[in-house]
């Protein structure tokens, strides 16, 4: 069943403010009794601080639900949702809807949804199935015991008349207790759920099931403010296995073909009390098994108690993998995935080529951006589960060039701007209960903010963005600025934590310990950036830039006093430092900054040393080569075949983009970690020329480089209206296949022959 988003057009009407609907007004806050007299806790701290006394109910499973009698069917029905952690919604037991998106309390989402097709006249249920984990983490903003479960229904008739349905005392819950607390995965980002078939009441979601032995609920509201949630209800389709193998002795392996997200369901009858064992995996063991103790330090194993009738086992929380294996299975399952992320159209962008690794390095790609963006976007989908800032600028700007819906990074921006409400230069993590700080990445803010006024031409946002951020951010680092114009003494223990590249075995080298006190290239780099993207902005936005661009310019001036090698012609990892690492070099070359450096012989060592990084920076490193004017290196990299790129993730029999280039390049690698997508945007703006020449793309740009001995391949990319189909053919040129009416503005080499048609 179809549901549709009700989003008004005015997304920033209430930005920074409650905007709860008069309906949701007239509705309680419902909560499971265990809560009764448990305060609310204050999580917020810096990550150096000492932290919280966290004390409350944890992995808490309550359901909920309500029979209401309808006069008639009703023309129009809208349904205002909201629940603290999480919930999955049912109307006469057929799944509605799941959420909210995570988010901090002060800015708290709701769902308005039409689900007129849901109801009847007579009896219909409305059911809550709410949980609340507990722990702090990357996942939600939980452990701060704010729980509970609201809702408002809104009924329109034939005759004009409206009627109302709302959370209340005379709603009832029961505690389930089906899964039992087990141990957590990941960093402590999910319990695993041993299920108990015979714990949870058949036919509670049903009209006519009776509750009358549940419990009231507690009904009051807590201290969260609520806004519309700006993004749609998450996809869910269902994927059945592709190969399954019968093992014997009721031991099942399933394929589903690729690394996917979502909720495990079987259907399986046993005698009661026993025990099938469910093991999902994201490879296979050496034993050709499911690995299912993962690098990415998850151990997925979970035991599902049956109860003498045909089970309907469904997994509650969302896991990462490819494989499932079912052991002591009284009989062979039905078993398929409710694979889930934010709406994804996967027809709108496709790639094809001669070079088939190139092909297949886009397709894990945008495999990654699809299953990684999910109410968040997530650095994985396992082991964190967390929406980062440094990932986001890669994974966001894939996901906008792969699908024209701005809608989940706008999200992304907006929780980083409230993040400041624990610290003005913002957190590298958000939204979430686990305080993590690091400074790269809040400077690489202005970067994303610029990229998506770029690519959306959302002013609203961007302004509010930079308005609401730059002055204390900026400020914020000014105070580290040593007496040479540096940022430098920032670490862990007293501001924030200097990532450069992640995992350390992937830093070049870098003289990392050193650097800290005396001025760390890569972060100064970032620094210069996200001066640079904040004086564009201004720019863009009809403002004057000069106050960002000065502060640039005395930075560039100190990179080139204490930071160039003049014997090498490069910078070195830090002042005084006699290591030239790649990423002291391809950062600043990405911001265009080559100040008393030798920009050749940057783009040398980049040649010498090729993506001797990790996957993250690989987007620095790459794009630093296309702006610096050497295409074909920058291509090369996209397309090489060593130890260290997108050929090796294949070899491997990657189907998505990996958190590493191969999966003993870190020791938790994740199989899944859409940071390392950005050859879907560097194939799009900067392979075949393609970017907005006004803001939202209400222009284009065509302007491929000049690269040797480049393959036959084909892009098609969505854009906010219309779409652009790319073509190049060896000894014929790029053929640019435009539908929409917004102009086309080409500028090439003399060598590039360019031909632009209009798609009726």
């Amino acid at each position: 069943m179809r549901y549709t988003l009700i989003v008004g057009l005015c997304i920033f009407a209430a930005v920074g403010a409650a905007s709860e609907p008069e309906a949701l007004a007239k509705a309680a806050w419902l909560r499971d009794p265990v809560f009764a007299g448990v305060s609310v806790l204050d999580l917020f701290h810096r990550e150096f601080e000492p932290k919280p006394e966290i004390s409350g109910p944890t992995h808490v499973h309550t359901l909920f639900r309500k029979d209401v009698i309808l006069k008639e069917t009703p023309t129009a029905a809208t349904l205002f949702i909201t629940g603290d952690d999480y919930y999955k919604f049912f109307i006469n037991g057929g799944y509605v809807a799941q959420g909210p998106a995570p988010a901090y309390h002060f800015a708290y989402p709701y769902y308005q949804l039409d689900v007129t097709n849901s109801l009847r006249a007579g009896v219909n249920c409305l059911a809550a199935h709410v949980y609340y984990q507990g722990l702090v983490n990357r996942v939600w903003n939980s452990a701060d015991n704010r729980s509970g479960f609201m809702l408002a229904l809104e009924l329109r008739y034939g005759d004009g008349s409206v009627e109302r349905f709302v959370t209340g005392e005379d709603w009832r819950c029961f505690q389930l207790k089906a899964f039992a607390a087990a141990d957590t995965i990941g960093y402590k980002t999910q319990f695993l759920e041993n299920i108990d078939m015979r714990a949870i009441p058949r036919g509670w979601r049903e009209a006519g099931f009776d509750d009358s032995g549940w419990l009231s609920p507690l009904a009051g509201r807590q201290d969260h403010r609520f806004e519309l949630q700006a993004t749609a209800p998450l996809q869910i389709t269902r994927y059945d296995p592709v190969k399954t193998d019968d093992l014997g002795d009721g031991r099942y392996v399933y394929d589903f073909g690729q690394e996917i997200v979502g909720h495990t369901r079987l259907r399986v009858r046993g005698p009661a009390g026993h025990v099938v064992t469910v093991r999902h995996a994201e490879e296979l063991g050496d034993d050709g098994l499911p690995r299912f103790e993962m690098r990415a330090n998850c151990r997925y194993e979970e035991m599902v108690t049956l109860s003498d009738d045909e089970d309907p086992v469904e997994f509650y929380d969302y896991r990462a993998f490819r494989y499932l294996e079912v052991v002591n299975a009284p009989g062979a399952p039905e078993v398929w995935v409710d694979v889930r992320h934010h709406p994804f159209d996967a027809e709108k962008a496709a790639f094809t080529s001669d070079n088939k690794i190139l092909e297949g390095t886009w397709t894990i790609c945008r495999n990654a951006v699809q299953m990684g963006a999910q109410e968040v976007f997530v650095d994985c989908p396992s082991r964190e589960k967390g929406q980062y800032l440094g990932d986001a600028v890669i994974t966001g700007r894939s996901h906008v060039w792969l699908t024209a819906d701005p809608s989940l990074l706008r999200k992304a921006i907006l929780d980083f701007v409230y993040s400041r409400v624990i610290h003005p230069a913002l957190m590298a993590v958000a939204p979430g209960s686990f305080m993590q700080e690091i400074a790269d990445y809040s400077l690489q803010f202005p970067v994303l903010v610029l990229e998506y006024y770029r690519l959306t031409g959302d002013r609203a946002t961007a302004e509010y963005a930079a308005k609401t951020v730059y002055q204390d951010l900026f400020a914020y680092f000014a105070g580290f600025e040593n007496k040479n114009g540096l940022l430098a003494g920032i670490d862990k223990k007293n501001a924030k934590w200097v990532l450069v590249d992640w995992p350390e075995n992937l830093r070049d080298g870098y003289d990392y310990d050193y650097s800290l006190k005396k001025g760390n290239t890569v972060l100064n780099a970032f620094y210069y950036g996200g001066l640079r993207a904040a004086a564009e902005l201004e720019t863009l936005l009809g403002g004057d830039g000069g106050a960002y661009n000065e502060r640039a310019d005395r930075l560039a001036v100190s990179f080139a006093e204490h930071l160039a090698d003049p014997e090498t012609g490069l910078y070195r990892d830090a002042p005084g430092s006699d290591h030239h690492s790649l990423h002291a070099n391809a950062v600043p070359l990405a911001f265009g900054l080559t100040t008393g450096a030798d920009k050749a012989r940057m783009l040398e060592l980049i040649r010498s040393k090729g993506l001797s990084c990790g996957v993250y920076i690989a987007s620095y490193v790459i794009e630093g080569c296309f702006k610096a004017g050497d295409a074909a290196l920058g291509f090369a990299l996209l397309t090489a075949t060593d130890e260290h790129s997108w050929s090796e993730m294949l070899r491997h029999g990657a189907t998505t983009c990996m958190e590493a280039w191969g999966p003993d390049q870190k020791w938790n690698t994740s199989w899944l970690h859409p940071w390392g997508s950005c050859p879907i945007y560097l194939l799009g703006q900067y392979v075949f020329g393609l970017s907005p020449a006004a803001p939202g793309w209400k222009g284009v740009r065509v302007a491929p480089p000049s690269i040797p001995e480049l393959p036959a391949m084909e892009l098609k990319v969505p854009l906010p209206s219309g779409s652009i189909i790319a073509r190049y053919t060896p000894g014929e040129g790029y053929v640019y296949t435009v539908s929409g009416d917004f102009p086309v503005e080409q500028d090439a080499p003399g060598d590039r022959a360019i031909r632009v048609v209009r798609k009726p």
